[in-house]
């Protein structure tokens, strides 16, 4: 019995060795196969490639590359390289493919798999074509259409996706006009920063830089024409401007017309998306050059605007949309074109501490508006309606005391606790807060343009009266009529700019007027009463107090005559010339180390550079500048280890070309924004 029991159990292993033995043998003799091939960059359909593309070839299982390599063959020949991945050869061109060319992929029998079964078929000839040059399928409106409304855009499809950078970079319209590229997909929109001027014909061309995702390049420059509506009512500006990012919650939404428009029709004309409630009126704007005051509806209102009832949602899109209604007051007939912007919002800032302090144009208006040390993260601060004309921070990075058309107004640096300073019978400029935050030195005009000097007034939560300080001076009315970002023509500020500067006691102040008059201040004389000592020099921007020195500094020039230069002045008027920093002008970057910056304008150089007398050093440095461009306005770090400036461009010195950052050890500047000017450091 045992024997019979041996005898079948040896007979089913036999059995199942026979099994295992039989399906490998099925298994072995089973011949690779090609399952499918594909590009690894396909553009419109999957037999047209990109000309940088990989062809992958799928097996039906794992083979012998080298069998597979050897068969491989690519008609017209282009050299390249196997990869594997698994079961998929990878085969990658060297060189990128010739555009608009038909290739034909083959491999011939006999690759192997893993076991040596040899296929019998190969791949039949597979088929495809490189893409030719980008075309352009459609442009609305049509070439040749006329009636474009002044805010309205071009959209343009392309027969594939385009390289956006290239294209944009080939875009030119003439007459010329800033263009605002919005792509989705093949189409690209394009908007025009503050609109196109009415009945004009524009030629708008695509050049052949112009690439695909696949580096094709257009065959030959795109043209089109249109031409816009006639005049009618026309819009001046908008505020926040297109596209602006980084816009104040708390801003108003305001449209300038170059008419007085009608109130009814303005207000059923416009919409915000998402949705806000809050106030329209329509004003004229106030100003210090003659205009109403405080916003309030005067005759020849041509300003629409749109207060929130609360403030707007941070980090988030808008779009304003004006409908085609607006009406000329004098002229019913007369609208202006309907339009539609957008503007992004920023967030309060909880603190201002080691931020950069600068006013900008970019939302349309000169505003204060704050950024990190490292460029990022811009915000607008205040939100004025009418260019800011001088700022200064508290020590604390607390809050923010500015002018706007003479209007002196202190607003927390998140954006609450805003106020106004200036009485109904003046206007004021040139603030400067004193280093204990409690009172604020302002240069004021009467309302009828009378000069009244310089006062020492207090911030709010302090108490006390304001003082005169100096009985003549004060800034000329105008601050509204400077534009942009409010640079002149002068290494050194407007007269509208902080002229001021006090030592860290807070009992002696530098002036100086906006004439370039130098007055030494005591604030705590016997009598409790100011005595202002004139200095016999002439500045045209700011001093600095430099803790070096125990006095202040300042670029200035003889009163009786001679070369600018740099000079300590004593706070009691007393002054010294520093050695060897002939040519310094403007205002004056102090560190916290002692470390002293001012622009040099030096004989050997074309423009103007920053020199640097560093702490000890007998000789001032003078770091690298750019080509065609004026460094000017240096303020230095916290820490002592950096200066940021402001660049303008020296055949144009009133445009700017933003702001820089210096490394003081190497000399290696960095763009940290292309606009903007004044910038500082807050504590």
């Amino acid at each position: 019995m045992r024997r019979l029991i041996s005898f079948v159990s040896a007979a089913v292993a036999l059995l199942a060795l026979g099994l295992v033995l039989y399906n490998a043998t099925l298994v072995d003799r089973r011949a690779p196969a090609v399952s499918k091939v594909s590009l690894s960059a396909p553009a419109t359909d999957d037999r047209t490639a990109q000309p940088l593309t990989a062809i992958d070839i799928e097996f039906s299982e794992p083979v012998r590359t080298s069998t597979v390599v050897a068969r491989f063959r690519i008609q017209p020949y282009v050299a390249g390289a196997f990869s594997w991945d698994g079961a998929t050869a990878i085969f990658t061109p060297s060189a990128k493919l010739p555009g608009d060319t038909e290739f034909t992929i083959t491999i011939e029998p006999g690759f192997e798999d893993l076991m040596g079964n040899a296929a019998e078929t190969g791949l039949d000839p597979w088929l495809f074509r490189t893409v030719g040059p980008p075309i352009v399928v459609r442009v609305d409106p049509a070439d040749g259409a006329s009636g474009l409304p002044v805010d309205g855009s071009v959209d343009i499809e392309f027969d594939r996706l385009m390289d956006t950078a290239s294209v944009e970079a080939a875009i030119r319209l003439d007459p010329p006009v800033a263009v605002i590229a919005a792509w989705s997909g093949e189409t690209v929109r394009l908007t025009f920063d503050g609109g196109l001027r009415f009945g004009t014909t524009y030629t708008l061309t695509i050049g052949s830089g112009a690439a695909d995702t696949g580096g094709n390049r257009l065959r030959d420059p795109y043209v089109t024409r249109f031409s816009t509506v006639a005049a009618g009512l026309g819009v001046v500006d908008s505020i926040p401007a297109p596209g602006v990012s980084g816009v104040a919650v708390g801003t108003p939404i305001a449209i300038r017309f170059d008419a007085p428009i009608d109130a009814a029709t303005a207000r059923a004309s416009f919409r915000m998306t998402p949705s806000v409630d809050g106030d329209i009126r329509v004003v004229r704007v106030a100003d210090d050059l003659g205009g109403a005051q405080g916003g309030s509806p005067a005759v020849g209102a041509d300003t629409l605007v749109f207060v929130p009832s609360a403030p707007l949602a941070p980090h988030t899109t808008y779009t304003v949309t004006l409908e085609p209604t607006i009406a000329r007051l004098d002229d019913p007939e007369a609208v202006a074109a309907g339009r539609s912007w957008t503007f992004t919002t920023g967030a309060p800032t909880a603190s201002g501490q080691n931020q950069i302090a600068f006013l900008g144009a970019r939302s349309g208006v000169r505003n204060v508006w704050l950024m990190n040390p490292d460029g990022t993260n811009p915000r607008q601060l205040t939100t004025e309606l009418v260019p800011v004309s001088g700022f200064d921070a508290s020590g604390d990075a607390s809050r923010i005391v500015y002018s706007a058309a003479g209007v002196m107004r202190v607003v927390g640096i998140n954006g609450s606790d805003a106020g106004t300073l200036t009485g109904p019978d003046a206007f004021e400029y040139a603030p400067t807060i004193t280093p204990d935050d409690k009172w604020v030195i302002v240069g004021r005009r009467g309302r009828d343009g009378a000069d009244r000097g310089y006062w020492l007034v207090p911030l709010p939560g302090t108490s006390g009266r304001e003082r005169q300080l100096l009985d003549h001076g004060a800034p000329a009315l105008g601050s509204s009529s400077l534009g942009g970002e409010g640079i002149g023509g002068t290494d050194g500020t407007s007269g509208w700019m902080p002229r001021s500067a006090v030592d860290p006691t807070g009992r002696f102040v530098l002036l100086v007027t906006s004439g370039g008059e130098i007055v030494a201040i005591d604030l705590q004389a016997p009598g409790d009463v100011p005595v202002a000592t004139p200095v016999p020099l002439t500045a045209d921007a700011a001093a600095a107090w430099s803790p070096r020195h125990g006095a202040f500094v300042v670029a200035a020039r003889p009163a009786s005559g001679g070369s600018s230069a740099l000079w300590v002045v004593g706070p009691t008027g007393g002054t010294n010339q520093v050695p060897r920093t002939e040519g310094a002008a403007g205002p004056v970057g102090v560190g916290a180390d002692g470390t002293i910056a001012v622009a040099i304008r030096a004989s050997s150089v074309p423009t103007a550079r920053i020199g640097i007398l560093a702490p000890g050093a007998a000789t001032m440095r003078l770091l690298e500048g750019a080509p065609a461009r004026d460094d000017r306005w240096p303020a230095i770090s916290p820490d002592g280890a950096t200066a940021i400036i402001g660049r303008t461009f020296d055949v144009r010195p009133e445009d700017g070309d933003g702001i820089w950052s210096v490394d003081l050890a190497t000399g290696s500047a960095r763009q940290l924004s292309p606009d903007g000017a004044f910038a500082r450091w807050l504590p």
